[in-house]
């Protein structure tokens, strides 16, 4: 990744992860025990779900929110998709996402910080790098990072809710390129969704990485993989500074 200057960041499953924990206790109030785990890898299959939908033969979506929640005959969403795969009949399944849902609004639900986040993010600018985020999010982005302790990292932070265009769009990743006052060819972006970060990402010329917790993701991944932050250290050795 010679040339890069610039490190852009999703926010949810990237730097903020879901409460795994947290979901494990709605299901099992409503009857239904599973595992963390378990959880984690039936999103793989909603994330394939997502890159599906997005892919050039189909319409696109009205938005990314709507693949996320809404539970549509024609359009599973995010978390119907999980709950799905998680062997949860449909009619079972609806009270568990306007549950989640309901949570969410109150706090969202992509909340667990890694422990070596902030370290990961002090040693990527003491390389040189500038630091920002892109995410497809609904106006709290920003509040959540300063909630979380890390928003002091980042020079700009880039909400669709607020901007009002979303991944894979390219014209939220220009945006944050001109604010930051970089080219693509400048920047890497880094994010969990294929279909949304790694194929917006380079529509707009940026280069990108997928971060793939479990290395469980589905289809065809052909972009550099990291199962954790830390590892972009081996993927960015150099501090850069301005060139």
């Amino acid at each position: 990744m010679n040339g890069v200057r610039c490190v852009i960041f999703d926010a949810g499953n990237t730097l903020m992860h879901l409460d795994y924990e947290f979901i494990v206790g709605v299901l099992a109030e409503h009857g239904h025990w599973t595992t963390s785990r378990a959880i984690r890898l039936a999103e793989y299959k909603a994330k394939a779900a997502i890159d599906r939908e997005l892919a050039p033969e189909m319409s696109p979506p009205g938005s990314i929110e709507g693949l996320i929640w809404l539970d549509g005959d024609e359009r599973p969403s995010y978390f119907a998709t999980i709950l799905h795969h998680l062997g949860i009949a449909r009619d079972a399944a609806r009270p568990l996402l306007e549950a989640l849902q309901a949570h969410n609004r109150e706090q969202c639900l992509w909340r667990v910080v890694a422990p070596d986040t902030g370290e990961v993010l002090d040693a990527l600018r003491a390389r040189g790098f500038a630091l920002a985020v892109i995410s497809n999010a609904d106006g709290r982005v920003e509040g959540d990072l300063v909630r979380y302790g890390l928003r002091p990292h980042f020079a700009t932070v880039i909400d669709s809710h607020v901007v009002g265009v979303e991944k894979p769009n390219p014209a939220i990743f220009h945006l944050t390129l001109d604010r930051l006052g970089v080219m693509p060819d400048d920047a890497v972006y880094v994010g969990d969704v294929f279909g949304v970060d790694v194929k917006g990402a380079r529509a707009a010329g940026l280069q990108a990485v997928l971060i793939d917790t479990l290395g469980e993701y589905l289809g065809q991944v052909d972009c550099p993989r990291i199962s954790r932050l830390s590892e972009l250290l081996d993927l960015l050795p150099e501090r850069v500074g301005d060139k």
